[in-house]
């Protein structure tokens, strides 16, 4: 009984984080809301896969799939902090609308 509440809380708890992530994505105006949510539907997307594995019984290969996932965020993420600060270097603002107005 305690797996079957534990499984239903972990489900719910990504369907909501996925679905803050794509909410998120959709009506933000700013770059540093736009990446946070971003981020939130990645990690959730994470959470749900290595829970399935876990589920499922997956191999060693399938977690280490998951830790390369999970570098590959991080260094997205060290990217786009290094736009951001030189977008903000460039305009003194970091929304959209100022990335749109640059040219180059």
């Amino acid at each position: 009984m305690e797996s079957s509440l534990a499984t239903l809380l972990i489900y719910v708890a990504a369907v909501t984080a996925s679905a803050s992530g794509i909410y998120g994505i959709m009506v933000s105006r700013g770059l540093i809301r736009l990446l946070v949510s971003m981020e939130v539907l990645f990690n959730s997307i994470i959470l749900t896969a290595a829970y399935i594995g876990i589920v499922v019984g997956a191999d060693p290969g399938f977690y280490s799939l998951l830790l390369a996932t999970i570098v590959l965020t991080i260094a997205e993420i060290a990217i786009l902090t290094a736009i951001l600060i030189l977008v903000y270097k460039r305009k003194h603002d970091i929304s959209l609308e100022a990335v749109r107005r640059l040219k180059g």
